[in-house]
């Protein structure tokens, strides 16, 4: 999906850093491993550090993998389903936080836990701790954004009342539990890789539906990102 001139330079700067540190920080190894596009694919480092122990008594240090045979988590959060879905209001503090991850080991050639067991003997260690980094607000950034571009794409400009803009520019996060929540359960894999589409609901809002990674069984993500504009077709 290509949206040609969708943002001026000052917006772009701005949402080009939540996106930088969601691709990179958190999904960096997992776009490396399958060759996913990229912008800087010469600036990708050859080697990613891996925590290990020589010693169980040891304290953990980091060594130098080549980003082939990396061991790492894939990391998605889960929420709960957005109040102006469910009609409820959240008790505790609504910004971008989660109390649960759905995670997963991943690995190039082999099952995950096989992985490991060879690496530590390789690299002659007693134990490695594969890590992920998992960043709250950049990532309900990164699915405002998805969403209210999905929705325009769809539904052409100035067909809805945007409610995301000043979660995707300006970072105003103190209400997302209002529009931005997932299915808060485990579900199992689906036969697409991801997948996109604008639900259908009685209480005028324009929804999107979002599941990244989808065939691994990931979450579901539902966002809020406006209000319809019954004036225009």
């Amino acid at each position: 999906m290509v949206l040609p001139q969708s943002s001026c330079g000052l917006c772009s700067e701005k949402t080009s850093f939540f996106e930088m540190t969601c691709l990179r920080t958190m999904y960096g190894s997992l776009r490396q491993l399958y060759g996913l596009p990229s912008r800087r694919k010469k600036k990708q480092p050859q080697k990613l550090p891996l925590k290990v122990k020589y010693k169980p008594t040891d304290d953990w240090t980091k060594i130098l993998v080549d980003q082939t045979d990396y061991p790492f988590l894939v990391t998605f959060p889960y929420f709960p389903m957005p109040n102006l879905i469910t009609g409820k209001q959240t008790a505790s503090p609504k910004g971008a936080r989660t109390n649960r991850l759905w995670i997963r080991g991943a690995s190039a050639y082999e099952g995950f836990f096989d992985h490991l067991q060879r690496l530590t003997s390789e690299l002659q260690v007693d134990s490695i701790m594969p890590e992920s980094e998992a960043r709250m607000e950049e990532f309900c950034q990164m699915l405002a954004k998805v969403g209210h571009s999905y929705a325009v794409a769809e539904l052409g400009y100035g067909k809805f009342k945007p409610l995301l803009l000043p979660h995707i520019i300006d970072k105003e996060l103190s209400n997302c539990a209002d529009f931005i929540g997932s299915l808060d359960r485990d579900e199992a894999p689906s036969k697409n890789i991801h997948e996109l589409s604008m639900i259908d609901n009685p209480k005028n809002y324009t929804i999107v539906r979002m599941r990244f990674l989808a065939v691994l069984g990931t979450p579901t993500y539902y966002v809020v990102v406006g209000q319809k504009n019954k004036e225009l077709p």
